[in-house]
């Protein structure tokens, strides 16, 4: 009898170490998910969640499975940055696995098979949508999103290159500041600076490490402590690009791929960040 009721408040031990392990702290967890070449980011404060793109598969369902509580099925909120695969068509595996209160996504039309087979998700699944345009907040206090880019609606038009209308969000967290950039290029970095852009301490680096962003001049301006890069190993793109690591290694960017170490999560207690 002794031998069953050890074996069992063991049990109990073990499952109550497991739920304190899971359990919400008072920091801000910033996650880029690995999910091949593309991007998903998961912001985690206390119970609340904001998912930011969920990459091409479902894979980003694992990763929310790897860092949400197991008993959390719910997203406060999900941005899709804009329509393209790589950021847009893991959004139908996480409509089937979580409930999502509200989806932020462009006025826009790819007219490819993902895009629509998207859309159908989205309307079984009944979720509000919106879009975001430039001064716009998203607040889950005391984190707030600030809307950077784009700054004009979709319109529901059909469009080649959905990358110009790539949500950029400006996060902060007590004194920590970070850059979520999509898929902008150096054209709109240039607009982004003009308006006063100013240091953060973390950046999502645009494009997935494309030379085509993350300019010099942006960096100057930005200086971030930490940069993330979301890429799928060996991809045929080539990214991140010898050009964009020489650029962040030139303002003395700490570099954390998803391509070399999976999840990279990042931890701020608003004051100062650091790598779980």
């Amino acid at each position: 009898m002794f031998k069953w009721l050890n074996l069992a408040l063991a049990g109990v031990l073990l499952a109550l170490i497991f739920v304190w392990r899971q359990w919400p702290d008072n920091n801000l967890h910033l996650i880029a998910c690995d999910v091949g070449q593309g991007d998903g980011i998961l912001l985690i404060y206390k119970d609340k969640q904001l998912l930011v793109d969920a990459g091409p598969n479902d894979s980003i369902v694992a990763c929310l499975g790897r860092h949400m509580p197991f008993w959390d099925k719910t997203l406060e909120a999900v941005v899709i940055t804009h329509p393209q695969t790589d950021h847009m068509t893991g959004l139908v595996a996480v409509l089937d696995s979580y409930r999502v209160k509200q989806l932020f996504m462009a006025d826009l039309v790819n007219d490819i098979a993902d895009f629509w087979a998207l859309k159908q998700a989205v309307i079984d699944s009944k979720v509000p949508v919106s879009e975001l345009l430039a001064g716009d907040r998203l607040s889950f206090a005391p984190v707030e999103m600030t809307v950077l880019w784009p700054r004009q609606k979709g319109g529901g038009q059909t469009v080649k290159d959905p990358n110009v209308f790539s949500n950029v969000m400006l996060g902060s967290f007590g004194q920590s500041r970070f850059l979520l950039t999509g898929d902008i290029d150096a054209a709109i970095e240039k607009q982004l600076l003009s308006e006063g852009l100013s240091t953060v301490d973390v950046l999502k680096v645009a494009h997935h490490g494309s030379k085509y962003s993350t300019s010099e001049d942006f960096l100057k301006a930005v200086r971030p402590k930490v940069a993330l890069i979301s890429a799928g190993a060996k991809n045929r793109f080539g990214h991140p690009t010898l050009e964009v690591l020489e650029r962040l290694g030139a303002v003395g960017a700490r570099v954390f791929r998803t391509d070399e170490l999976g999840d990279v999560e990042l931890i701020s207690n608003g004051v100062s960040w650091w790598q779980n």
